[in-house]
C-alpha cells in the first residue's frame, strides 16, 4: 500500500512538470511573432577583390522584399512601396537563412530563406494604405480559345499558342494553379458550334466533366490590328468579367507570346488577391478557451493559429488547471472566424462571452 502512494505520489508530481513544461512551451511559443516566408531567393555575384558579403545579404533582401510584394498586393499598390529603403525592409525581417553556398566559375552563388515579421509587415503596409491579400493557392479550370477574325477561325488546341504555353512559364509568387482542360475533339466540336455566340456560351458542358467549381475562360480574339482578351473568372460563386485589348501583338514572336501570357496572368491574379484582402484596419478580439489536459488539441489549435493569416495576435491570458484562455485578434468577422475554425475540423461553442473549443 505504501509502495502504491509513493508511486501515486510521484505520478502525480510529473504530471504537474510536464504541465508546467508545455504550459512554458506555449507561451514562449505565443509570444514568437509570426512570420511572413520567402523561400529560395537566389542570388549570384562576382566573387573578387570587391566581394562583400553583406551587399549580398542586402540584395537577398531587397529581393525576398519584391517577391513579398508581388504575393500579397495587387499591381496597382506597387508603386506605394517602390521607394522602401534597406533600412525599412530590414525592420520587417524576422530571420534569414543562407544555405547552398558555393562557388561557381569565380562566382558566388547561394539561396536564402527570409522570414517577415508579420505583424510589422501588415503595420507597414496599412500605413501605405495598402490592404494585403491572403497567400492562398488555389486550382482553377482553365479553358482558353483562340478567335482568328481575319481567318474566322477558332482554336482551341491546335494551332492556339496560349494553349501550348500558358503553363511553360510560372512565377513563384503566382497563387492560381491553371488546370487545362484535356484534348477532346468532342469540346472541340461544342465550341464549334457555339462559335458565333461564343462570348455569351457558358461551356457548362465542358466544365461539369472536371469537377472543379472555378474556373476561368479566356478568349482571344485575333486580328491584324489588335487583340481582345475576354475572360470570365468565376470564384465562390461569383462571375468577374475583363476585359483587355492590345495593338500590334504578333503571337509568332515568343517574347511577345511570354509577355501577353504574363500580363494575362497578372490581371488574374489581382482579381483573385481582390477577393482575399487582409482588412487590418479591422482588429476583432476573440476570447476563446480550451481544455488544458487536451494538449494534443492545444499543439494543433496553435499550429492553425500560426497558419491563418487573418490571425494579426494570439496570446494565453490564463492559465490553471481548469481553463487556459486564448486572447485571439483577427482581422475579419466573427461569422469568418468561425467559418475558417469550422474548415479545420474545430467546434466552437458561442453560447457564452468567452467561447470555448470542445
Amino acid at each position: 500500500m505504501y509502495t502504491k502512494i509513493i508511486f501515486f505520489k510521484f505520478l502525480s508530481f510529473a504530471i504537474i512538470c510536464l504541465s508546467t513544461l508545455l504550459f512554458s512551451s506555449i507561451l514562449i511559443t505565443s509570444a514568437e511573432s509570426k512570420i511572413f516566408k520567402i523561400a529560395d531567393i537566389e542570388i549570384s555575384e562576382p566573387f573578387n577583390t570587391n566581394f562583400n558579403k553583406e551587399k549580398v545579404i542586402n540584395k537577398a533582401f531587397v529581393v525576398a522584399f519584391e517577391e513579398l510584394n508581388s504575393s500579397i498586393i495587387t499591381t496597382k499598390d506597387k508603386p506605394k512601396v517602390k521607394s522602401t529603403k534597406l533600412k525599412e525592409i530590414k525592420y520587417l525581417i524576422e530571420s534569414f537563412e543562407i544555405k547552398n553556398e558555393s562557388f561557381l566559375d569565380k562566382n558566388y552563388v547561394a539561396k536564402f530563406n527570409v522570414n517577415f515579421n508579420k505583424k510589422r509587415t501588415l503595420n507597414f503596409f496599412e500605413k501605405k494604405n495598402i490592404f494585403p491579400s491572403l497567400r492562398k493557392n488555389k486550382n482553377f479550370l482553365t479553358i482558353l480559345v483562340l478567335i482568328d477574325n481575319d481567318k474566322d477561325q477558332i482554336f482551341l488546341y491546335e494551332n492556339n499558342p496560349f494553349f501550348k504555353n500558358w503553363n511553360i512559364n510560372k512565377e513563384k509568387y503566382f497563387l492560381i494553379n491553371y488546370v487545362l482542360i484535356d484534348e477532346d475533339i468532342e469540346d472541340l466540336k461544342l465550341v464549334n458550334e457555339n462559335k458565333d455566340n461564343i462570348e455569351n456560351y457558358q461551356f457548362d458542358d465542358i466544365i461539369k466533366k472536371y469537377g472543379i467549381d472555378d474556373y476561368i475562360i479566356s478568349i482571344f480574339f485575333k486580328n491584324k490590328k489588335e487583340l481582345r482578351i475576354l475572360s470570365k473568372f468565376f470564384f465562390d460563386n461569383k462571375l468577374k468579367i475583363t476585359n483587355n485589348t492590345y495593338k500590334n501583338i504578333d503571337l509568332n514572336d515568343q517574347n511577345e507570346l511570354d509577355d501577353l501570357i504574363f500580363k494575362t496572368k497578372t490581371n488574374l491574379e489581382d482579381l483573385w488577391k481582390s477577393n482575399n484582402l487582409i482588412n487590418t484596419s479591422l482588429k476583432l478580439p476573440i476570447n476563446l478557451q480550451l481544455d488544458p489536459k487536451d494538449t494534443l488539441k492545444i499543439i494543433n489549435f496553435e499550429k492553425e493559429m500560426d497558419d491563418i493569416d487573418l490571425i494579426y495576435n494570439y496570446y494565453i491570458t490564463k492559465i490553471s488547471s481548469k481553463i487556459l484562455n486564448y486572447r485571439i485578434i483577427f482581422n475579419g468577422s466573427p461569422d469568418l472566424f468561425l467559418k475558417m475554425m469550422s474548415e479545420k475540423n474545430f467546434t466552437i461553442d458561442i453560447k457564452n462571452e468567452i467561447w470555448k473549443i470542445r
